[in-house]
């Protein structure tokens, strides 16, 4: 099968759920990932990401999804600060069925990275991509990259997505009768635990020769 650029737009962003919004950072993290991981599978790379303050940057990004507004499958909010981009019915249709025609893991890749941007602070994404690479950092003006410590191994990038984040400044529990209870934050590490295991698998899944992270 053969895919343009436009499809593998719509089966990005259809890859996060029907009706969800994106601003221009999590759009343009969430095709950079698409685009650096997994794109050669689909006949890419289709974006040429470049390090800028924010990470990484294509202005070719805004042009593919103004042309997905030409076409109706994209639609376009502007009324914010920042404009937002969300699927139509006819292009979330479009991008599910381009994401059903896509390699199993490929799909399930770009599925847990979707759901992975949607959930994350801005500056935990960057934090994490410039951890991850860090010919992205180099013009950096927020988020965080240090190196791994001597003899400390460098942990994949997703091997438990709590782990790349710091919720132990979050992390409080509270005694009741006894007993120590959940609270939000744990929830939220448990949480992340699950997407970092998902989206390593999925990235695991696209064969032993081809380790992403």
């Amino acid at each position: 099968m053969t895919w343009v650029r436009s499809d593998i737009v719509v089966a990005s962003f259809a890859a996060a759920g029907r009706g969800t919004a994106f601003d221009p950072i999590r759009a343009q993290k969430l095709l950079f990932l698409v685009d650096r991981e997994v794109s050669e599978r689909v006949g890419g790379p289709y974006f040429d990401f470049q390090p800028y303050h924010y990470g990484p940057f294509d202005a070719d990004v805004y042009s593919a999804l103004e042309g997905l507004a030409k076409s109706e499958d994209v639609r376009i909010d502007g009324s914010g600060r920042y404009p937002r981009y969300r699927l139509t019915a006819i292009g979330y249709r479009r991008g599910r069925a381009v994401l059903d025609g896509l390699p199993h893991p490929v799909a399930k890749y770009i599925r847990n990275a979707a759901r992975w941007i949607r959930l994350t602070p801005y500056r935990r994404i960057l934090s994490a991509l410039y951890r991850r690479y860090p010919d992205m950092a180099v013009n950096r003006v927020v988020g965080h990259w240090t190196r791994p410590r001597r003899n400390e191994p460098d942990r994949p990038f997703v091997h438990g997505m709590a782990r790349a984040f710091d919720f132990r400044g979050l992390s409080r529990r509270t005694r009741d009768s006894g007993r120590i209870s959940r609270t939000d934050s744990d929830a939220i590490r448990d949480a992340w635990r699950t997407v970092g295991e998902e989206l390593e698998g999925a990235m695991t899944g696209l064969g032993d020769s081809e380790h992403l992270w």
